[in-house]
């Protein structure tokens, strides 16, 4: 294949491995959102109350990415995804085995701590086989093999759910699972460094301070969860990130490399990254229900309308590399930010199914593809080879989280606008939703608008 001209045996073989691996967790991710109206029938609850199937998930990754990069580095890469893949396979096989949300739940969060380790590990190898100038063409190419999950996961999670049970759309990470055990047994090396020691006592206070306010931001809207309880997960939170700041200041072995906040381009990417992901996380959990409860559609029909998002995010990737390099990093994120906001907005004026929605749909999958894929690499324009385990764990415990918080956001503003406004129908609380998803990835201007023109430049590989 021509992508591959330049490349040695080695890191072909290493690219495919690691693009299996997001692929497997991208159809983990998208997979579950067109379910969920359906499981909701078999559970007995509401569609709000599963949305903790997935961020138990999100939880189980963000407790665990920070120690991701330090545990690669201390028992080497290969042997870290080999473990990761064996939980992560069989968590799989018991989310679809169960009938019990709160066991549901157990699983999806062991199946998050699985990918902690996985995902992020997987991106870290990504840094060790190739070189810095190279990072944009290669993340160009994974993407290409990455897409295939956007675009399938919600089409054959709707034929699943719809002629067979939903049950099977975590079935179908098994064979997949089996094939990137092999791959990554054959192929990859078990790369490795030397490491500071670990400070365990600083790792579990902050798992601790990760987990309560990750679930206390999951619960703090349900009904169903009394104020007292709601109180006292906060204040637990609170009580250990206290505690975790005074310990991890203090120490001489910190779990968190803050000096990475240091740097400029860092700095910016990451929290412009929280409102970016948090969007985005809102839209994915909603648009499949949008779809399924407004328009009647079944699961495999709704599933059908992603591919003209999937086409936006594959369309962008051929035409991202040649707009950086033309333009820079800056004008290319503001652009993509403003486009994916006005997105949303045009998302809010969906009333009916016509190609006006092909339309929307097709622009936002344009628009947030080349928002993120500019983050994912700016983020380590002047990050420091000895710290990029450090920048990935950080990094992709900042998407976990902010994709959480935007699960969060929308199923709140969904339910308030729902309550508040007597409309006989749900459009005009789905449309609300988007426009407050709308502000929110607007935000993430606040921080770009620092970057220069320069930033970045190092990162674009010239051919």
């Amino acid at each position: 294949m021509k992508i591959f001209k330049t490349y040695t045996t080695k890191q072909i073989f290493n690219l495919l491995v690691i693009s299996g691996l997001l692929l497997i967790e991208n159809i983990d991710g998208n997979i579950l959102n067109i379910a969920i109206p359906q499981m909701s029938h078999t559970f007995g609850t509401s569609v709000f109350i599963l949305k903790l199937a997935i961020t138990s998930y999100l939880v189980g990754l963000a407790v665990f990415i920070p120690i991701s990069g330090w545990f690669a580095d201390r028992f080497g890469t290969q042997k870290t995804l080999i473990a990761s893949i064996i939980i992560f396979t069989l968590m799989s096989l018991q989310c679809g085995l169960t009938n019990s949300l709160p066991l549901l739940v157990v699983s999806r969060l062991l199946q998050g701590i699985a990918g902690a380790f996985m995902v992020p590990v997987a991106r870290l190898l990504l840094l060790k086989i190739f070189d810095n100038s190279q990072i944009m063409k290669e993340y160009s190419v994974m993407n290409k093999f990455v897409i295939l999950g956007t675009i399938c996961a919600p089409i054959l999670g709707g034929y699943l759910v719809t002629y067979f049970s939903w049950r099977y759309i975590f079935w179908v990470n098994l064979p997949l699972g089996v094939l990137a055990l092999v791959a990554t047994i054959l192929y990859v090396d078990n790369y490795s460094q030397s490491q500071q020691k670990f400070s365990l006592i600083n790792f579990i206070v902050l798992a601790i301070f990760l987990a309560c306010i990750s679930f206390w931001l999951d619960i703090c809207l349900l009904p169903e969860i009394n104020f007292i309880q709601k109180s006292a997960l906060l204040l637990v939170a609170v009580i250990m990130g206290t505690i975790y700041i005074n310990l991890e200041f203090k120490s001489e072995l910190p779990v968190i490399n803050f000096n990475l906040f240091k740097l400029r381009t860092f700095n910016i990417c990451f929290f412009a990254g929280i409102f970016a992901r948090a969007a985005l996380g809102g839209r994915s959990f909603l648009l499949a229900i949008f779809l399924e409860m407004n328009f009647h559609l079944s699961a495999f029909q709704a599933g059908f309308y992603f591919i003209y998002m999937s086409l936006g995010v594959l369309s962008s990737r051929s035409l991202v590399k040649l707009i950086i390099s033309k333009y820079g990093f800056r004008k290319t994120v503001t652009l993509a930010n403003s486009g994916s906001s006005l997105a949303f907005l045009m998302l809010s004026g969906i009333t009916k199914i016509n190609i006006w929605l092909y339309c929307v749909l097709y622009i936002s999958g344009v628009f947030s593809a080349v928002q993120f894929n500019c983050f994912n690499v700016l983020c380590y324009a002047d990050v420091a080879e000895e710290d990029y385990s450090g920048a990935t764990s950080l990094i992709t415990t900042m998407q976990q989280l902010g994709a959480s918080f935007g699960i969060v956001i929308a199923s709140g503003l969904f339910q308030l606008f729902s309550h508040n406004l007597i409309l006989g129908n749900y459009v005009h609380s789905f449309n609300y939703t988007f426009i407050g998803l709308a502000l929110i990835n607007l935000f993430a201007q606040l921080f770009t608008r620092k970057l220069t023109s320069y930033d970045g430049n190092s990162l674009i590989h010239k051919t």
